[in-house]
Order: structure tokens, then sequence, then C-alpha cells
């Protein structure tokens, strides 16, 4: 079934793990972003909401290296951010790319086929999605690589494209432990993740934010 929704969207976490424990990855404050194409078909940086995100040719030139290393039509999934703050990443994406230069880097956390995106999702459990994200980028990087034209070596120094670390918590205390290290490197904190679940492009309990101010709340709860 199809849905109207552009991406999977994820709940606030209320302090309950599985036994099994919960994937988690850093939470970059930025724009969610995926690779869409508009209605001509081209390829496009486009926000949750379906606004496009200009500027960004450097992101849509590398993500088109690793989707022919995937042989299909591919569906990423990402935070686009500047200049590592949320208040960069608006500014960029309201005006700065009016000056016609290019900025932002892409964090990779997902990606399906667009043939199942279309089709509301991807069955294939998130750690098999993690690993096959991982080996299109490893094909990707084998191939020979050229600068892309104009860049001057830029993309090299910051990369325009990157995937993001995924480690394991397995109880509450994890996910504070891993949480506190983000804030203290001044990230916004954690998504926590069901491993074996699929991708579903609505909200649902797979997917779990832990921010600073709902952790706030689960905690004085806890207490």
């Amino acid at each position: 079934m199809r849905s109207n929704h552009l991406c999977q969207l994820a709940s606030d976490f209320r302090g309950d793990m599985p036994s099994d424990g919960m994937l988690f990855q850093e939470k970059r404050d930025g724009w969610r972003a995926l690779l869409l194409r508009d209605w001509k078909g081209r390829p496009g940086l486009f926000t949750r909401n379906g606004m496009q995100i200009e500027g960004v040719g450097h992101i849509l030139y590398r993500l088109a290296e690793i989707e022919r290393a995937a042989g299909e039509p591919v569906v990423f999934d990402g935070e686009f951010q500047v200049d590592g703050t949320l208040a960069a990443t608006k500014a960029w994406c309201e005006r700065g790319w009016k000056a016609g230069e290019e900025d932002g880097q892409l964090f990779l956390f997902d990606a399906l086929p667009l043939s199942a995106w279309e089709q509301g999702g991807d069955d294939m459990p998130l750690v098999d999605r993690l690993k096959r994200l991982r080996g299109w980028l490893d094909a990707a990087e084998a191939d020979e690589w050229t600068w892309r034209p104009g860049s001057r070596g830029r993309d090299e120094a910051l990369p325009p494209v990157v995937m993001l670390e995924d480690g394991w918590a397995f109880d509450e205390a994890d996910v504070l432990a891993e949480a506190r290290r983000v804030w203290a490197a001044g990230g916004e904190g954690l998504m926590l993740k069901h491993a074996l679940e699929p991708y579903r492009r609505n909200r649902n309990a797979a997917w779990q934010k832990a921010k600073r101010e709902n952790m706030h709340k689960w905690m004085r709860r806890a207490a």
C-alpha cells in the first residue's frame, strides 16, 4: 500500500527496551533529507515535507555514484547538515544557496530501492539494509576515483556523503550513557532502532528518538 509520508518517522523514546536491545545512531541536528525524483524523473534532495534542497550538487553527484554501484534507483535517507548546526542548515536552505555556492553534508542512516519506496516501504530488516548500504558505499569507493568536475578536490576534504556509525544499547543505562556522550560533543541525541524491523513510510515505534528534552521527561518519570 502506498503512503502519503515520504519517509519513516520516529516516536519518542520512553525508557522501554526489548530484551535483545536496540541499534543506535547519532541524531544529527539538521534537516531530514531524501534522494527522490521530481515530476520529470530528475533526482534531487528533498525534505520530509517535499521541499527541494538547493545548492547540493556535490551531494547529488556522490549519491549518483553510489546508486550506480547499487545497480538500481535508490531512495537514500539521511540528515542534511551545514557547519554542524541546525541554525546554519536552516539559513543555508532558506537563502544561503542563492549565492551560487554548494555546501553541507548528507549523513546517511538508511536506503531502500525506489521500487520498494513506491510501495510504502522495504520488508528487509534494518540490519540487512545497513549491510546492503555499506556494500554499495564500498563498491562506489572501489571504482576509479576522480575529482568531480570543477570541485578542485573540495569533496575529498569534506566528504559530501557520510554513513552514520551504529552501535548497540541493551538497557536504559546504555542509552543514557551514549546520549550523554553525544550531548557532551554538542550533538542532539540518539536514534534508537529495532534491528529486525522493516522500513515503513509512517510514524511508528520501530524508530525512537532520544533527545535531551524527551530524555529528561523519561528520567524524571523513572526517578
